[in-house]
């Protein structure tokens, strides 16, 4: 790719995708509406369109306007359209060169998308003398395999931000499932032993997913391991005051931190805008959301969050998860939500370890939303009291 790349953006209110192509290095230049396109194709060469299509009938309009600007026929056009078969098709109709998108899209595939027609272009314009099609195909090998790589890279790094190995005591079980949208994801949780046998658990959700979420978490274990203190409300307090003067604008993470004594069953929390944890508590057979005041970390400077405790009988479990599982859809439209996940933990025989609490949770999550498609990372954290 070349720093020359300019992609005229066409009511683009993505700004994770925006900012996204300007890390790749495009100059981008964005209109709010149609009647800013001309004026700007007047005093300026594209490489490509980008356009969101938001209402139908704008899309139209925006197809035909594409046919009569002879500047803009031949270019690359990537089309963002709701589920509009109908909509897909006009566009595949009227223009040479579009590239249909639905919503929701993986960034990393429009940014693929992006590079590769970019590459074919300069082929067919620039080098249209020199470049044969091996050459091309090999070009696109080259580009595909650099990011390809690049992904790989992302996720081992990812990876070393997750625990190696969940400490094991006679006295509970803990049990853990991590599973990104995309390659890399936004999703970290992490799980340690204190000096005096306690158990440290941390889960965080950062805005989006994808490589820019994948780096926001990779800042929040630093901020984590940074901080002082293990005890929930002062390790959010500390990472919040490391992170929100770097954090990117309209960024956030969001965070659940609780310390649990084995010896005791008492378990110490704090929440920073996450969903509450849950804990089940057998000799009642009833749900009990762990609940406690604080913004999501990286949003307010000045931050506080409430010192919360909770106390786990033998059996007892706790969950905490990210927002995937209250928020996802089936195909009626129906969200999964809290309530469904606590009347079926409430459904589990009491013998049933942590690993198994995951696997059916989990289970009975894909069942629900049958075969809807994902849009966030999957993450779960499971601590059951033995004794």
């Amino acid at each position: 790719m070349s720093l020359a790349d300019k992609i005229l953006l066409v009511r683009v209110k993505d700004q994770k995708l925006v900012r996204f192509l300007e890390k790749v290095g495009y100059e981008l230049i964005q209109a709010a509406e149609l009647g800013e396109v001309q004026p700007l194709l007047e005093t300026q060469p594209f490489d490509a369109v980008i356009f969101d299509g938001i209402e139908e009938v704008d899309s139209a309009n925006f197809i035909e306007f594409i046919k009569s600007q002879p500047k803009l026929r031949e270019l690359p056009v990537f089309f963002f359209a709701d589920d509009s078969l109908q909509l897909r098709e006009l566009a595949l109709k009227h223009l040479e060169r579009v590239i249909p998108f639905e919503k929701p899209y993986s960034i990393g595939s429009v940014a693929s998308k992006i590079a590769t027609e970019l590459r074919l272009r300069k082929f067919a314009g620039e080098d249209e003398a020199t470049a044969t099609l091996s050459e091309v195909n090999a070009s696109l090998r080259d580009l595909t395999a650099r990011l390809k790589k690049d992904l790989e890279e992302a996720r081992s790094i990812q990876q070393t931000l997750l625990p190696k190995k969940l400490p094991g005591d006679k006295r509970y079980d803990l049990a853990a499932s991590y599973e990104p949208l995309e390659e890399v994801g936004g999703d970290w949780f992490f799980v340690m032993k204190t000096d005096d046998e306690k158990v440290s658990v941390q889960i965080a959700d950062v805005t989006g997913h994808g490589l820019s979420a994948a780096f926001i978490g990779s800042m929040t274990k630093l901020a984590m391991m940074a901080s002082q203190s293990m005890v929930p409300h002062a390790l959010l307090t500390q990472m919040n005051t490391l992170m929100a003067p770097q954090m990117p604008e309209g960024k956030f993470v969001t965070m659940f931190s609780y310390l649990y004594d084995p010896a005791t069953g008492t378990v110490q929390y704090a929440r920073a805008g996450h969903p509450p944890g849950l804990l089940l508590k057998r000799k009642s057979n009833e749900v009990v959301q762990l609940l406690g005041d604080g913004f999501a970390v990286g949003f307010f400077e000045e931050a506080e969050y409430s010192d919360q405790q909770a106390e786990m009988d033998i059996d007892d479990i706790l969950i905490v998860y990210t927002d995937a599982f209250p928020e996802s859809l089936n195909m009626n439209g129906e969200t999964y939500g809290t309530e469904r996940m606590e009347e079926f933990l409430k459904s589990l025989p009491p013998e049933t370890s942590s690993a198994d609490t995951i696997a059916k949770l989990i289970a009975h999550f894909e069942e629900f939303r049958g075969g809807r498609i994902l849009k966030d990372d999957v993450t779960i954290v499971a601590l059951r009291r033995k004794e």
